[in-house]
């Protein structure tokens, strides 16, 4: 993939519209934390799914988020605040694990 291809693509997404990625089927809201579990676990072990991994992850996060604006827009507050709590704690676990594995915190 070239440095061109990837600069197009973040530019598709910088926008304040919501878009979806078709990239990784998988997705839904659960299981998050099972799935950041299997891709963290196939990094450390230098397996070859890792990046898929995080991709089918990070599909989860923002099927999540999306869940949450939809409650938000159906008055539903007390409902979509787990939903952004989760998202948002799954992002930090895996910025920590990021940061464990790159040797800060051993």
């Amino acid at each position: 993939m070239s440095y061109d291809k990837i600069q197009e693509i973040i530019r598709r997404y910088d926008t304040r519209e919501l878009k979806v990625s078709k990239a990784y089927e998988d997705g839904g809201i659960d299981p998050l934390w099972p799935r950041l579990d299997r891709a963290a676990m196939n990094q450390v072990d230098g397996g070859d799914a890792t990046v898929s991994r995080y991709g089918i992850w990070a599909n989860t996060v923002r099927d999540n988020i999306r869940e949450a604006i939809s409650l938000l827009e159906s008055k539903k507050q007390e409902d979509a605040m787990p939903l952004l709590i989760r998202a948002a704690n799954s992002l930090s676990a895996f910025s920590e694990i990021q940061h464990f594995l790159d040797g800060e915190d051993k």
